[in-house]
């Protein structure tokens, strides 16, 4: 099964062609177009650049026919859509080569970055297990996504790419003689709200270094097999590149004249992130954010070969971002079960798949987090919380789906005037409430917030849902609330839900 796929990425279109079976690419390319010049300094992409993009898009797309591709995508990130008339410039490349651009929010392009890694950097799974910084940097951009104890932490994304930071300091380099100092400084100024929000304990052993600013290094780094270099040779090689001319560089490591620029800001942006992460193994890595989306493309394609849980990293980032905001555990836990308990059971009825109940999940972990800023009325808070916040592997759009679950999972929320909806399309909106009516009723079966149920089972007869909840107390509160929140299920589903009790004897 061959699959291709196009990225514009800040200096160029990245083309491959892969075979979804067994994760092999047949073609790969790139186009150079300074996409990320021009919006870093301007802000806007002129019509020879559009027109360059045209080119790249078209020629991409002969190849596909000459292989026979006809499945395919086409995506850009934020160094693209930072562009002012980004939105006029898609319609133009779509309007003359058929191929719309797919817009990646940032927390996207992390998930796919972490899937290339997970699926194919060696020992990563050990790895883990003693912390690690996966560290991509692009031209505008630096994602900082990090793992301990075997699992996802947190992610940050940073606009500190090397091209971005040229093009912001290059009238300072003109005319500052002790330029790597300001730079420097420059750098280290926009880490330290990111350190600030570290977790208070953190110990990163392993620093993985890949994206388009690392490939400049590639001459530079040491010639083994798994592309690490330890701390002392890195401080040589830092040393001497903070040292050196642009002449020098270009001719000793054999780097274009017009990429020298961002090589000061990458070995500085690096340095400073060892000192800070203090990392003891520095690695570099060739893996790009089209090696993840080929790895997404393989998952939606039910691929054996992919070696992980694509969506444990979807689950890890909702998690995190529950525990920041102090959620009740036991009552999230709780919830999470039961809801994903009533979709399993309830299949036939809500008719949704396997994406939904990654999206319910999601929610679950996530409905109650506004309580950090109002306990009484928390609904709106989460979400604009979650509308605020980044987790990882959603797109935009699965986003404002779970922030409006969240909003819809309360009572106190009007039961059928969902106006928040209206931007939604009505298969959204059908997601949307489904998934309301069901968190609703996880939520209700632990009102209490004492876990009293250890059990549940759930029939649909005589045309009505009948939740038996076996409990060793009295879960007459519970019924209440199901009573209360269980007219928007009625209202979604067509059938009422009631709540009975089985009363469970001490052993």
């Amino acid at each position: 099964m061959e699959h291709g796929l196009v990225v514009i990425a800040s200096q160029g279109v990245t083309f491959s062609i892969t075979n979804l079976n067994n994760l092999t690419t047949i073609e790969r390319g790139t186009y150079p177009v300074p996409v990320g010049e021009e919006i870093f300094s301007g802000h806007v992409l002129s019509p020879a650049t559009t027109a360059a993009l045209q080119t790249a898009l078209l020629a991409v797309r002969q190849l596909f026919a000459d292989y026979g591709v006809t499945e395919y995508e086409v995506y850009a990130g934020q160094s693209f859509f930072e562009g002012d008339n980004a939105e006029f410039v898609r319609d133009q490349l779509f309007n003359r080569t058929g191929m719309w651009v797919h817009r990646l929010a940032i927390p996207e392009e992390a998930y796919h970055r972490t899937s290339a890694v997970r699926q194919h950097f060696p020992h990563f799974d050990q790895m883990i297990q003693d912390g690690t910084v996966l560290v991509d940097i692009g031209g505008g951009t630096v994602e900082l996504i990090a793992f301990s104890n075997g699992t996802f932490s947190f992610a940050r994304n940073l606009n500190l790419g090397p091209l971005r930071v040229f093009e912001v300091m290059k009238d300072v380099q003109r005319s500052e003689p002790n330029y790597v100092e300001v730079l420097r400084d420059y750098i280290d100024s926009r880490l330290l709200d990111f350190m600030r929000l570290l977790p208070q304990k953190h110990d990163y052993q392993n620093m993985i270094l890949t994206g388009s600013g690392m490939r400049l290094l590639g001459n530079m780094w040491p010639k083994n097999d798994d592309g690490r270099i330890e701390r002392h040779h890195f401080r040589k090689l830092y040393h001497e590149l903070t040292r050196a001319s642009d002449q020098y560089i270009a001719s000793t490591y054999d780097i274009a004249g017009a990429q020298v620029s961002q090589v000061l800001p990458t070995i500085l942006l690096v340095h400073q992130l060892v000192q800070r992460l203090d990392a003891n193994a520095i690695w570099r890595s060739d893996l790009r954010l089209i090696d993840g989306l080929e790895v997404n493309a393989a998952v939606n394609a039910d691929s054996r070969a992919v070696r992980f849980d694509p969506t444990e990293s979807i689950r890890a980032s909702a998690l995190t971002l529950s525990n920041w905001y102090h959620v009740d555990q036991l009552h999230r836990d709780t919830t999470v079960k039961f809801a994903l308990q009533l979709f399993d059971r309830l299949r036939k009825l809500h008719g949704l798949g396997k994406r939904e109940r990654l999206l319910l999940e999601t929610a679950a972990l996530i409905t109650d987090i506004g309580s950090y800023i109002d306990t009484h009325d928390h609904a709106e808070s989460s979400d604009y919380i979650i509308r605020s916040s980044d987790i990882m592997g959603l797109s935009e759009r699965e986003q404002e789906i779970v922030a409006t679950i969240a909003r819809y999972h309360t009572s106190a929320t009007p039961q059928l005037d969902m106006s928040a909806l209206k931007t939604f399309s009505g298969a959204e909106r059908l997601v949307v409430a489904k998934l309301s009516a069901l968190l609703r009723v996880a939520d209700s079966l632990d009102t209490s917030r004492k876990q009293k149920i250890d059990l549940i089972s759930v029939s649909t007869k005589n045309g009505r849902v009948t939740i038996t909840a076996s409990s060793r107390e009295n879960l007459e509160l519970e019924k209440w609330t199901l009573a209360q929140k269980g007219h928007f299920f009625e209202a979604v589903f067509g059938m009422p839900i009631r709540l009975k009790w089985r009363s469970r004897q001490y052993d």
